[in-house]
């Protein structure tokens, strides 16, 4: 019965958190009295944004809103942060979970790991990993598949609701690559060495099949040449018109893209791992673009005498991983981030204020997120910066976007507006360990507890759900309202499962929410903030 009643809690993944209202409002709006990123280093401390049918009509200090504009204030109370909105952040590598893609044929003769005339199609649209991205102020992402060693096309669209076909911005870009492609059993490949020889082996025939058929082309009365379908795709990247996006596992991985592909005629971009530092010198000889994860490791755990047993190695690298960013750009590499690699999309944030603190520039983490990833999609004309003519894809911060846990109220995407939380300033103190009891309607009840501690304006703390101890990704605490989320991908699910808790001096009562339905959850304070509590 605990199995079952623990599997149907982890079902309650939710695509959105609760707070998020998708609102059916007119095209014409204004968001006044704000202050304005409108691109890295260009700040408008109180300023107007007009926004008409998901273009931005103008922006500025002295912009008068239309007279059919729906205005738009953020009242503060004395002391709060001020209210910011940035430009929507862009992805630069949304990887479509596994699964997706998989009844893709091979034509005879080719392997099944060769795809590059693979495609993202309009039902693989990935609904649950493009609301938690947006969640966290990503409003544009380039899409691409997840298995083989040549795996076809992306796509770039934006991030708001409906289908991709409400989405699309760019049907087809770039085309994608990884070296760790293995065939299932004991079939070829199975290593390194023969993923290298596949890999190196069909590239050089579409160089032939490129050659060979425009010297036909050219001259119908020799032989025909064979044709070889599928590659004909690659022809774009071998002619440097769109990039070829190389995923590296790590650094001797990316030292061998790097020996792989010597044609500087290829628009190489890396897909990173965080060690780049530990060879700069060799990549700054061929300064190739690298899209960059920020999954920093986390500090070693030496609490247990039985965990002390830590290399220097992995010490070296906990210590000097936030560093990268800033040493990279330094180097003169020309860098985007990424959530890949991420739990939560959200997670990126407290990394990225670890590599500032570290010495990387705010406005260079900020354009690696807005627009340098716009101008390689080549949407430098369209989103990266809050500019007249640009799609309305906004986040609407409350104070920083560079903290720990930054408190996004609001996504605009394509003008449409997603209200994520509107928060109220604290008027409780939660804080202490609570005793809850999870409703799980005819699954009966799940006993549970909620540890909270902190400020109730920078909150964290942990759920443990029949001895599964898992750490909040965001507490926020507004009025007298709790609103959290859990990455369940610590129970090896996917998403976020959200709670909201009303509470009422010693006593809470409130729900969580996911795709299968609602669970009610009841609980009370046991202990004070003070008190020791044993995971």
């Amino acid at each position: 019965m605990r199995s079952i009643c623990i599997f149907f809690l982890l079902g309650l993944l939710s695509p959105a958190l609760a707070g998020e209202l998708r609102q059916p409002v007119p095209g014409v709006h204004a968001l006044v009295d704000v202050r304005i990123v409108t691109a890295p280093g260009q700040v408008i401390e109180s300023g107007t944004v007009v926004i008409r049918d998901g273009i931005i009509e103008a922006v500025g200090a002295n912009v008068q809103p239309p007279v059919d504009a729906r205005i738009h204030r953020f009242e503060r109370s004395e002391g709060q942060d001020p209210i910011t909105i940035f430009p929507g952040l862009i992805e630069p590598y949304l990887l479509l979970e596994s699964g997706e893609n998989d009844d893709t044929d091979s034509p005879a003769g080719r392997h099944q790991l060769i795809q590059p005339d693979r495609r993202i199609r309009a039902r693989d649209w990935p609904e649950d990993q493009v609301s938690a991205l947006r969640r966290a102020g990503f409003t544009t992402a380039l899409m691409a598949t997840d298995s083989g060693i040549m795996r076809g096309h992306g796509l770039v669209a934006n991030l708001g609701e409906g289908s991709l076909n409400r989405n699309l911005l760019e049907p087809s870009f770039g085309q994608f690559f990884s070296l760790a492609g293995r065939a299932e059993g004991r079939q070829f490949p199975g290593s390194l060495m023969g993923a290298v020889a596949l890999f190196r082996q069909n590239l050089d025939d579409a160089r032939w099949q490129a050659a060979a058929r425009a010297a036909w082309a050219s001259n119908p009365a020799q032989p025909r040449p064979e044709w070889l379908e599928g590659l004909d795709d690659l022809a774009p990247v071998l002619a440097g018109r769109t990039p070829m996006i190389f995923e590296s596992s790590d650094l001797l991985d990316t030292l061998r893209i790097l020996e792989l592909i010597s044609d500087d005629q290829i628009a190489l971009t890396v897909v990173g791992h965080g060690e780049e530092y530990k060879r700069l010198a060799a990549l700054e000889q061929r300064p190739v673009r690298h899209i960059l994860p920020l999954a920093f490791p986390e500090p070693p755990d030496v609490k247990d005498e039985d965990d002390r047993n830590v290399s220097l190695e992995a010490l070296r690298h906990w210590h000097r991983a936030p560093e990268n960013p800033g040493l990279m750009a330094e180097a003169g590499i020309p860098l985007m981030l990424t959530t890949h690699g991420l739990g939560q999309p959200g997670e990126i944030f407290k990394h990225l204020v670890q590599a500032i603190d570290r010495g990387w520039s705010p406005d260079q983490a900020l354009a690696a997120l807005t627009t340098d990833p716009a101008a390689w999609l080549g949407l430098s004309d369209r989103a990266g910066r809050i500019r007249p003519g640009y799609m309305a894809n906004l986040v609407v911060v409350e104070g920083e976007l560079f903290s720990d846990s930054p408190s996004i109220n609001e996504v605009w995407v394509d003008g449409r507006r997603h209200v994520l939380a509107a928060l109220q300033p604290p008027g409780v103190d939660p804080a202490g360990t609570w005793a809850l009891t999870l409703g799980l309607g005819g699954m009966g009840d799940v006993e549970a507890t909620l540890v909270l501690t902190g400020p109730p304006t920078n909150m964290e703390g942990f759920l443990t759900v029949m001895g599964n101890e898992t750490p909040l990704n965001e507490v926020r605490v507004s009025g007298e309202r709790i609103v959290a989320s859990i990455d369940a991908s610590r129970f090896g699910g996917s998403g976020s499962i959200s709670i909201r808790l009303d509470i009422d001096g010693e006593r809470a009562r409130g729900n969580g929410s996911g795709p299968f339905g609602e669970f009610t959850i009841r609980g009370r304070r046991t202990g004070g903030p003070d008190d020791e509590v044993s995971p």
